[in-house]
């Protein structure tokens, strides 16, 4: 095989290089190296062959860095390391410069003793530097969260709460497990599969974001109302996630003012679909205002519990107050009848004004067994007439 000179193997790189001799002296450079100044780097044309290395370093550079590199080529030049590198700033370039110096073992039969390469990685370290800016920023301004932040490593399953995220659950930060449990283990029990679903939903591609409503337990014991944030910040090679930052924002305030309005609306949806016992057998709903969609399932809801429960034979609805009645309306009074016709029980319409009784006519609607009478007075008359089993004409 034949045997490759350094100056050849030397020329085959792009990279500044330069190859040592066991003592320290430089063997054979190539072009690349020769373009390097010597005021940029610890290589150049200063740096040429014969000279020795570490001594010319000691002339350009300061004391310190010139004893980290000596010390770490030394152990490579003395086989009692394969590898050393030394990253380095040049604040003497125009813009200020970062370098990064690598030497390796060469194979002692060939007489030399390492191999220097030399690489300019001021972009790279720019970049890095912008990236530990804008996580810089990112910590700052997530910290400014009333409620603090979270930051989940994946891969190991580590958490970081930042103090506010503890301080605002009531706990210091060495009192929370630093995993997915730990935050688990606050959760409300009957959130717990809902979330759960919601974060793999997530993390598997399934949901385009992570957004979430739970309930985290306080360390009074009480739970808190929040909205939960998280995003992907970071993926490896194959996509897979592999870092997830996110933040709650505490929302009890408007949640139980929304169980307040939901209470409201119940009560008001109560009292707008009033069961009235009459006697042990008779009831009467009287309707006032619209009936809508939503308002028809209440009435119907409302009749067949009550009549349910009260066991009652007759259930009077009086459309007195109805504003309108229309083919809905209607269809929602024959429902009801169907429906209360199958507990055994019947239904008599009373309300219906002159106007309202031409209305029904034109609708065409089959009213089936409704018995219908014009006031409720005479409503209340014939179902108690039923009642007692008396003549119901």
């Amino acid at each position: 095989m034949p045997v490759v000179s350094p100056e050849a193997f030397l020329s085959s790189l792009t990279e500044p290089a330069a190859i040592l001799d066991h003592e320290g002296h430089v063997c054979a450079v190539n072009a690349a190296w020769s373009r390097l100044g010597a005021e940029q780097a610890l290589a150049g044309g200063r740096f040429g062959p014969a000279c020795d290395y570490l001594t010319r370093c000691a002339e350009v550079r300061g004391v310190e860095l010139v004893e980290v590199l000596a010390r770490g080529v030394r152990d490579v030049l003395a086989g009692r390391s394969q590898s050393f590198m030394l990253e380095y700033a040049c604040d003497r370039a125009a813009p200020p410069r970062h370098f990064e110096l690598v030497a390796s073992a060469l194979p002692a039969d060939e007489g030399i003793g390492a191999l220097l390469l030399h690489r300019d990685v001021s972009d790279r370290e720019r970049i890095a530097a912008a990236c530990r800016k804008a996580e810089e920023h990112l910590k700052y301004v997530l910290e400014m969260l009333p409620e603090g932040y979270w930051d989940w490593d994946i891969a190991t399953d580590e958490v970081y709460y930042s103090g506010r995220w503890c301080e605002s659950l009531g706990y210091a930060r060495g009192e929370l497990e630093p995993n997915v449990g730990g935050w688990v283990k606050l959760l409300h029990p009957d959130d717990v599969s809902r979330v759960m679903e919601a974060v793999n939903a997530y993390l598997e591609g399934r949901s385009p974001s992570y957004h979430c409503e739970t309930r985290l337990r306080m360390k009074d014991g009480k739970y808190r109302w929040n909205i939960d944030r998280g995003r992907i910040v970071a993926r490896d090679a194959s996509g897979k996630p592999t870092r997830m930052v996110g933040m709650e924002i505490d929302i009890t305030a408007r949640r139980e003012a929304e169980l307040v309005i939901e209470e409201q609306s119940r009560r008001l949806r109560d009292l707008s679909t009033p069961l009235i016992p009459i006697t042990d057998k008779v009831v009467v709903m009287p309707l006032v205002g619209i009936v809508d969609a939503q308002r028809a399932d209440q009435v119907l809801a409302t009749l067949l519990e009550g009549l349910g429960r009260a066991q009652a034979s007759v259930a009077i609805l009086d459309v007195t107050g109805v504003s309108l009645i229309d083919s809905h309306v209607a269809s929602v009074l024959v429902n009801a009848a169907k429906a209360v016709g199958l507990l055994g029980a019947q239904i008599v319409l009373t309300g219906l004004r002159p106007e309202v009784a031409r209305t029904l006519v034109k609708l065409d609607v089959p009213w089936g067994n409704i018995v219908m009478r014009g006031t409720l007075q005479s409503g209340i008359a014939y179902a108690t007439r039923a009642e007692r089993g008396t003549s119901m004409s």
